[in-house]
Order: C-alpha cells, then structure tokens, then sequence
C-alpha cells in the first residue's frame, strides 16, 4: 500500500515575481518476503520566477519540460525520472524535481532562447520508495550496489540551451545540453574486489522537434544524438561506450469525445570497439498509441496508452480511469502489462504487472 499526502501554494508577489512551492509526504506498507515500510519527504517544486520585459528567470527546485512526442519524449533530458512512477501515471508525473536556474530571453511573439544551468546531479530512480526491494528495480546485481555519484563540484555542472521558434503555422525548436545518465550503469571496478559500482557517464545531446495543426489533425516530430553515451550490458554488470540517436514522429486527432494519438520512435546505439565488450550496434523501432475519453461532462475519463517494440518482442500497456465521487473526492484505478525479453527497459519488467485503486480526497 502506498499513501500519498500532497500539498501546493502559487503566491503572485509582484506582478513580475511569482513563487511557487509544492510538497508531498509518501509512504509505503508492503510485504516482499518479509515487512517493508517506508517514508519520504520531497518538494515537488520550490522556485521563484521573475520577470523583467523581455527575460524571464526561474530559481529554485523544479521541473522543466523538453520535447512534444508522448510520453517517449528523447530530448526530455532536463529532469531524471522515477521509473515506478513513469509506468503507474505516466511522464509528467514522474518526473523528479531537481536545482537550477533557468533563463528565458523572448524575441517577440515568435522566438525565444532558453538557457538551463543544473549545478548539482541527481540521479534517476527505480523507485522513491524502498528502491532496494521494489519490483521495479531491475538493474543488474541489484543488491550491494556502490553509488558513484558525481562529485559537487563546479566542473560537473549540467546545463544546456534550446531556441523556440513559431514559422508560419510551425512551431520547433533546436536543443543542445551536457549532463550525466540518470538511470546508472552498473559494471565492476577493474582490478578491484567483485563489489558492483553504478556509474553515471556524461552524455552529450543535440535534438530538435517540430509541432504544427493542419484541421482537426496534429502532427509532431522530435529527435535526438547523443554524441556521447554509454550503455548497459545485458543481463551483467558492464557498460558500453558509444553514441545513440532516437528520432521519431506522432499524430493526433480529437473526434468528439476522443483524442486519438500515435508514433512511432527510431533509436540506434552504436558501441565503440573495446576488448571488454561486443563490438557493433542496435537499432530497435517502437510504436506508440494512446487513446483519451471522457464521460458525462467529464466526470468520468478513461486512458489508454500502449506502446510495442517489434524486434526485442516487448510492450508495455497501461489502462486508467477515474471517477469523481464528489467535487473534492475521486476514485481512480489503473491496469499495467509488460511482455517482452530482458533485452531492453521494457521486456525487464515482463514479470512485474501490476494493478492498483487510488481514493484521491481534496481539502
């Protein structure tokens, strides 16, 4: 069982100062061969905007959102994610919260140029709530793992730029950032005793995406190099060197009461030459459909949103809907499924379906 308590202020200063501050306290009950509890405290956002004519400033702990496919979003590196919470909800509510400053100069009505600087590292997460034993942690020799976080220091800073941009009926932006690999890699330390490290390599991306209406369809494209990467070897502690790409496209449609949705996602990982390791790459290809309704005035609202690799033989589908009760009280279940081989993130959790009910009180 998992119990959630949230809370939210937005506070207008000034008319140019905004603050905002959210939290929550979450806990946890579960029996995974013996007794399990327990309980965090975290800040979904802590921040300050100001702005001032054209620039606008945000500081503070917070997220920042990257990219326009969904849910599979590869340019959407700013924030780590909870993977736990990816697979229950979805992206925008698995994304963990993180230090930065962000600067925002607009050019007219048209075009802006975003500056995002993070100054102190944190990491992805299987799971927020007892990672050690949840289902959820699939990463190899899981047990007894070290941490080799990066240092806070001034020269492992993240930070990247994207420029915004509207031509005609065209809205896309160009995106380039430097940071490190949220989930880690777990390998073994040469020459040292067989304790697994996990290790989070720098990465280097440069991306871009698109977004235009033409009637009642909408079309999206996004891509991503990373010119710098690193990889996990399959089933063994192990990391590959290389570079990888994920390019991909979407459309969508709302016909009444629906909104219907579909991609398809490229991504290529090329490995440099090393002794250790299997030369060569991998290219794998996914398909991406989710599908929205609402009922009587939207008091009741469905999702459904799959997404299948053909050449790994996974998928991952998940099913919500909710109920509001009252106008403070909504009950809220969801069903998840994986198929697949331990060859990528999804096929690894294909014995880890679940299903939940959520009673959601407002006060």
């Amino acid at each position: 069982m998992r119990a959630r308590a949230f809370v939210e202020e937005k506070v207008e200063a000034t008319d140019d100062v905004r603050v905002r501050a959210s939290g929550f306290i979450e806990g946890l009950a579960a029996d995974r061969g013996g007794r399990v509890t327990d309980v965090i405290a975290e800040p979904q956002e802590l921040s300050v905007d100001v702005r001032v004519r054209r620039v606008d400033v945000t500081a503070g702990v917070a997220r920042i959102v990257w990219g326009r496919l969904d849910e599979f979003q590869p340019t959407d590196v700013v924030n780590p994610l909870d993977l736990s919470r990816f697979f229950f909800e979805g992206r925008s509510e698995a994304r963990l919260a993180v230090p930065l400053v962000r600067a925002r100069v607009y050019a007219g009505e048209h075009a802006s140029v975003e500056a995002v600087y993070v100054p102190f590292f944190r990491r992805g997460r299987f799971d927020r709530l007892d990672e050690r034993t949840s289902p959820f942690n699939v990463a190899p020799g899981a047990v007894g793992i070290r941490d080799e976080s990066p240092a806070r220091t001034l020269g492992n800073a993240q930070g990247g730029v994207r420029l915004n941009a509207t031509t005609g009926r065209v809205d896309w932006s160009v995106s380039g950032y430097g940071g490190f690999r949220p989930i880690g890699i777990v390998t073994l330390p040469p020459g040292g005793l067989p304790v697994p490290v996990r290790l989070f390599p720098r990465f280097t991306m440069i991306g871009g995406d698109m977004e235009t209406v033409s009637g009642e369809w909408g079309f999206r494209a996004e891509g991503a190099v990373f010119v710098e990467d690193a990889f996990q070897v399959s089933n063994t502690p192990g990391v590959r060197r290389g570079r990888s790409a994920d390019v991909g496209a979407g459309v969508d449609r709302k016909a009444g009461e629906y909104r219907i949705s579909g991609s398809v996602l490229v991504h290529h990982e090329a490995y440099d030459r090393d002794v250790r390791t299997l030369t060569g790459g991998r290219t794998d290809t996914s398909v991406i459909l989710a599908a929205d309704r609402t009922f009587v005035r939207e008091k009741y609202q469905g999702r459904l949103f799959g997404v299948y690799t053909p050449s790994s033989r996974s998928a991952f589908v998940r099913a919500i809907a909710t109920a509001k009760l009252r106008d403070n009280l909504a009950l809220e279940g969801s069903v998840g499924w994986f198929e697949g081989r331990n060859v990528d993130i999804v096929g690894r959790f294909s014995d880890r379906d679940f299903a939940y009910t959520r009673l959601k009180y407002y006060f």
